[in-house]
């Protein structure tokens, strides 16, 4: 079970990484390939925060229906049973925080495809102010469930490794986000 869960997070961490360097080698490349580069760099973040929202909320669903997941460990520092399956902390207006995520990340992934499929129509500087509010809004989420996993959840600290990859997707997102409202700013769009 462990290398199952071991191979999942992998591929997570690998979509944050491939997402990394793609954003690396574009974001001081002028012109449209590399702004091209740079809107896909927040595709592959905004896909990752998808389904790794998606499968925490596999995980809370599987924890409020048999007290225990499969999918995650659930005791010590590193783990998600105790963070992902506490009602008290796991939820925004009676949510759980995966499906927040998800439609979070479709909202993004939506701005995200539409400037990827014509980046030089009329709405694209629109469009890039609307990706730079989503993530300056993100932000404070994701500190304020880091000080969760950290210092409020019962047995605390833990780290969730699911909730830290949607955590760096949202920052990844962040920071395309910026490179994009810097490449119009100084016309390298």
């Amino acid at each position: 079970m462990m290398s199952v869960l071991s191979l999942e997070l992998g591929i997570f961490i690998a979509g944050i990484l491939g997402a990394s360097v793609i954003l690396q080698k574009n974001y001081q490349e002028s012109g449209e390939e590399g702004t091209k580069g740079v809107i896909t760099s927040g595709l592959l973040f905004a896909t990752v925060g998808i389904v790794a929202s998606g499968w925490t909320w596999s995980i809370h669903n599987s924890l409020m229906k048999s007290g225990s997941s499969s999918m995650c460990a659930s005791e010590g520092l590193v783990q998600c049973g105790s963070v992902i399956g506490d009602p008290q902390w796991n939820n925004l207006f009676g949510m759980p925080w995966g499906v927040i995520g998800i439609a979070s990340f479709a909202v993004i992934f939506f701005v995200l495809m539409t400037l990827f499929l014509d980046q030089n129509a009329k709405r694209s500087p629109q469009f890039v102010n609307y990706l730079w509010y989503l993530g300056i809004a993100g932000i404070p989420f994701v500190a304020w469930l880091v000080v969760v996993e950290l210092l409020l959840v019962e047995g605390a600290p833990h780290i969730c490794p699911y909730c830290t990859v949607i955590h760096l997707s949202m920052i990844g997102v962040f920071v395309s986000a910026h490179f994009m409202k810097k490449r119009r700013g100084n016309s390298s769009w």
